[in-house]
């Protein structure tokens, strides 16, 4: 699985100028452009309890964690199609696909993870606090989620192309639906429940900022939750992804 991640990020970034500096450069290009709408254009602010921390700061922190769930779900779209030589020609389970996609996804979070660490030192000269070390934990959540996710778009898309239009389309409504540019306490009271499990990352966002930005542990219960749904879901997938897989062959 591990070489076919690499195997995946090397196509990813083939005859690029850059190479993998784009894992890089993308998300600082958005967080520039978001920044200069949102802080600039509309004079957005923060009005959490974190809006202590610089305000780029904490919407990078929300797009790197976007990033990771998006190429996830957008990958999934074509995996099979760019895969048809391997599927039809190695005896590799095609189960292993889906989870070498989400490990390169995730190397690309890592890649990310690291200006913003630069950035969080600079901006807010400490390090981050000391319970940001459960901040993989989320990541961990998150990710479990995303590849059963990923596993769902996957089998559905090798039958039906209309899936690689629909799945971009839903991506960015998350982008803009999660609590990414603004706090989820500025929603009103009565729907900021509703938005916690809207979208995948309506738990997580929320809670790695207290982890990341005000030293706290988040609840516990509502995560626990979102655990169960995580596996729940990829369960779900990885059962779909092996029902579909037995046709693969015949329609790539």
């Amino acid at each position: 699985m591990v070489k076919l991640a690499q195997r995946q990020i090397a196509q990813r970034y083939r005859e690029s100028l850059f190479g993998a500096a784009w894992a890089l450069l993308n998300p600082l290009i958005l967080l520039a452009l978001y920044w200069f709408i949102f802080a600039k254009v509309f004079q957005s602010t923060w009005t959490g309890p974190e809006a202590e921390a610089p305000y780029a700061l904490l919407i990078f922190s929300g797009i790197i964690i976007f990033t990771l769930f998006s190429e996830i779900a957008n990958n999934a779209s074509n995996l099979v199609q760019l895969n048809a030589m391997l599927i039809k020609r190695t005896t590799v389970s095609t189960r292993v696909l889906p989870l070498a996609s989400a490990l390169a996804s995730l190397f690309t979070f890592a890649l990310n993870a690291i200006p913003f660490l630069v950035m969080y030192v600079v901006l807010e000269r400490q390090a981050p606090p000391v319970t940001a070390l459960l901040a993989p934990v989320l990541i961990a959540l998150l990710l479990t989620l995303s590849a059963g996710v990923g596993m769902i778009i996957a089998a559905i898309a090798a039958y039906f192309r209309d899936v690689q239009q629909v799945v971009p389309l839903l991506t960015t409504a998350t982008l803009f639906l999660s609590p990414i540019f603004y706090p989820i306490t500025s929603l009103p009271p009565n729907l900021q429940p509703i938005m916690e499990f809207a979208t995948p990352l309506g738990l997580i966002l929320p809670a790695s900022k207290e982890l990341l930005f005000l030293g706290e542990i988040p609840p516990l219960l509502p995560l626990a939750g979102y655990a169960v749904v995580a596996a729940a879901i990829f369960m779900m997938g990885w059962w779909l992804y092996g029902a579909a897989s037995r046709g693969f062959s015949d329609v790539v």
